[in-house]
């Protein structure tokens, strides 16, 4: 089997690095008027027909076999499951923190192949970026800003977060040599239908009134870049490379979430959420440390 061609896969990887440090605050936006279930059956009930529009144009079918059933459920795991509680977290967390706690994600896998897949051992300096990792996230716990409210939201977030970890092991063991839109897309459409089943609890929220404009973009926004281009490259890179080097995306998603939270949603935050912020991204740092002493070395030669 020949492999891809680099130049793709940079372009993708670097799409979806941009995409999704900018999705938390798109996510954060577009439940200023609206609840985070009725945003989400928004964003899902849009995205589906959209994908299913790009795919006809590309001129590929939906397969219907009994194995892309199983990858298609295994990709909900990633929209639906972990954006149910990411939406539901957004209501206590800054678009940045968000992002941060996405970025946890490559430490989870590492554990996840260290304990119980067996495929992978860690270094020292990843247990070390590990527990640092969890000290930050125990400042933030403690000393919260918002204090129980923030709590919650990092407890949904972290959720999320273990439900995209999952999905992505669960999709390349499947190994459906699906088109990455016919993933997306066989995706969405079951996102969109669990979320009919979602609603009838929240039907009180519904809405009342035709949400702001800024609501409204960061609703399209999330549609048609998150939920279509960014799960396009998603899919696409975690067929060509291994779990862990695309959950690296979250890694340096964090950092330009900041830029984008600070320039165009005014976050701010308490000097304890700074710190635990800061201590996480310690963390990360060593838990990546031989990954980044590689890449200097690489760019020094």
């Amino acid at each position: 089997m020949e492999e891809p061609p680099p130049t793709p896969i940079i372009s993708r990887y670097l799409l979806l690095v941009f995409i999704w440090s900018t999705t938390p605050l798109a996510v954060v936006l577009s439940i200023k008027d609206l609840h985070p279930m009725w945003a989400l059956a928004c964003r899902f009930a849009l995205a589906a027909p959209l994908s299913a529009l790009c795919l006809k144009l590309l001129g590929e079918h939906l397969p219907l076999t009994k194995q892309a059933l199983r990858s298609y459920v295994a990709g909900t795991l990633s929209l639906f499951g972990a954006m149910t509680f990411t939406y539901l977290g957004a209501a206590y967390l800054p678009s940045s923190l968000i992002s941060l706690l996405f970025g946890l994600s490559p430490l989870m896998v590492g554990i996840l192949a260290h304990g119980v897949l067996k495929t992978q051992l860690l270094r020292m300096e990843q247990w070390l970026g590990l527990v640092l990792a969890f000290m930050g996230l125990m400042v933030i716990f403690n000393h919260g800003s918002q204090g129980q409210a923030q709590s919650l939201g990092i407890v949904f977030v972290l959720l999320g977060v273990s439900c995209y970890i999952v999905s992505v092991f669960w999709v390349k063991h499947e190994n459906a040599n699906l088109h990455p839109l016919a993933q997306t897309t066989g995706s969405l459409i079951l996102s969109a239908i669990a979320m009919m089943f979602v609603l009838p609890f929240y039907w009180y929220d519904k809405p009342t009134h035709i949400p702001s404009t800024v609501t409204l973009l960061a609703l399209f926004y999330s549609v048609a870049m998150a939920s279509v281009v960014a799960m396009f490259c998603y899919f696409y890179l975690i067929k060509t490379l291994a779990p862990a080097t695309v959950s690296l995306t979250t890694f340096i998603t964090p950092v330009l979430a900041l830029v984008w939270g600070f320039w165009l949603n005014g976050e701010r935050f308490s000097i304890f959420t700074a710190i635990g912020m800061a201590v996480i991204m310690l963390g990360m740092c060593a838990y990546f440390l031989q990954e980044i002493k590689s890449v200097l070395f690489v760019k020094n030669a």
